[in-house]
């Protein structure tokens, strides 16, 4: 696959760019996202395609899997450079061009209640005012917004799109975004599976974005597809896909279990279900929201019920 390139990033952990892909065709190069939008990850990612003789110019096309700043946030710098056609999901699209609405989908309000509550907790300093999630990533990975302007192509859930000679039905795969895109490639059977299937470890997810609920399907979903090879946006390539979604369902249903563990031996609240599934400082800021999601879903099931701040099993 010569005019498929796979452009690894330097650190598979966040705030780490994504990786990024590259196809070309008769008119040039298509970039699957364009990664971190700090100074010294948008440095790297030009280097890079120099590397790789890959002339920025030469890209016409950008697909964007979905509206994070690990995946778009470079994109004011490419745009200094190009006027690139977008391909973002439909979902997804609002998003990439006003980016305040990453507050609900990463469940923003979620995150500001519990740590207003508990400020000595907080692994930020928590604002006077609302708070802002792109405020927060503007000194680790900042985002960007697109400009009005762009020409922009929405893809829909089971399309097919032609990018060179490969041919990828788009799966919409939430619970890590609303819109998240993985694309399966039909005759080469791999799978560009965003940041939902990962060589190690679980993404996080909101209730925003889905919740654990969406995240499941998304995985049922892909677990049914021919995937030869898996080329994650985190990460290294991997041929075990059935296995790795194996491993990511038990550790999601697991936190259902541990949940109702805990519950088991008496009321809880929120802080004390975050710091026994996420005790260090670091996870917090996603414990919460992903706490906040399996919680919802045992509510929906009738298995726990809420009264004044506290969480009881029924």
């Amino acid at each position: 696959m010569d005019d498929f390139i796979f452009i690894q990033a330097n650190n598979p952990m966040w705030p780490a760019s994504a990786n990024i892909f590259a196809i070309k065709d008769d008119d040039g190069w298509i970039l699957i996202d364009v990664g971190c939008g700090l100074r010294k990850f948008t440095k790297l990612f030009f280097k890079k395609l120099e590397q790789l003789n890959l002339n920025i110019k030469n890209v016409h096309t950008i697909l964007i899997t979905h509206a994070h700043p690990d995946h778009m946030g470079a994109m004011k710098a490419v745009l200094k450079k190009i006027n690139p056609k977008i391909i973002i999901n439909e979902i997804e699209k609002d998003s990439a061009l006003n980016i305040d609405l990453l507050n609900k989908s990463f469940s923003i309000d979620v995150m500001e209640a519990y740590f207003k509550s508990n400020l000595f907790e907080s692994p930020v300093i928590m604002p006077d005012g609302p708070f802002d999630i792109n405020k927060f990533f503007q000194f680790i990975c900042s985002m960007s917004q697109l400009p009005a302007d762009i020409e922009i192509q929405t893809i829909k859930d089971d399309e097919i799109i032609c990018l060179g000679e490969y041919k990828f039905r788009v799966l919409t795969t939430p619970g890590h975004a609303p819109g998240h895109t993985s694309l399966h490639e039909v005759n080469h059977q791999f799978l560009l599976s965003g940041d939902i299937i990962g060589e190690k470890g679980v993404t996080w997810y909101s209730p925003g974005s889905g919740g654990s609920k969406s995240l499941l399907s998304s995985l049922d979903r892909i677990e049914k597809l021919p995937v030869k090879s898996v080329f994650p946006s985190h990460g290294n390539k991997f041929e075990n896909c059935k296995q790795r979604i194996k491993e990511i369902r038990h550790k999601i249903l697991q936190r259902n279990e541990l949940i109702l563990e805990e519950l088991e031996k008496g009321p809880k609240t929120l802080q004390n279900l975050v710091k026994s599934l996420f005790g260090s400082t670091g996870t917090k800021l996603i414990g919460v929201v992903i706490v906040e999601s399996h919680l919802r879903e045992l509510e929906r099931t009738g298995l726990i019920e809420r009264s004044d701040n506290l969480i009881k099993k029924i």
